[in-house]
């Protein structure tokens, strides 16, 4: 199951590998990269943002455009 969890300025998500791929996910790291750091520590994705903005939303629109990309590719 997904999981957006904010820690202080991070943003961590889960994804379940059962549905997520693993392209779609690299993809959208790659799309995100002028607004976001990103790197994996585990099973959790950690978002580190490049300027101020609402830490829920980018876990939320991170993964829309992950199911986004499942659907159009």
């Amino acid at each position: 199951m997904e999981r957006i969890e904010v820690d202080g300025k991070l943003v961590k998500l889960s994804f379940n590998k059962d549905f997520y791929s693993d392209k779609a996910i690299e993809q959208t790291i790659a799309d995100f990269a002028e607004v976001c750091h990103a790197k994996w520590e585990g099973e959790l994705l950690v978002l580190t943002p490049k300027e101020m903005i609402d830490l829920d939303e980018l876990g939320r629109e991170f993964y829309n455009y992950v199911l986004g990309i499942m659907k159009n590719g």
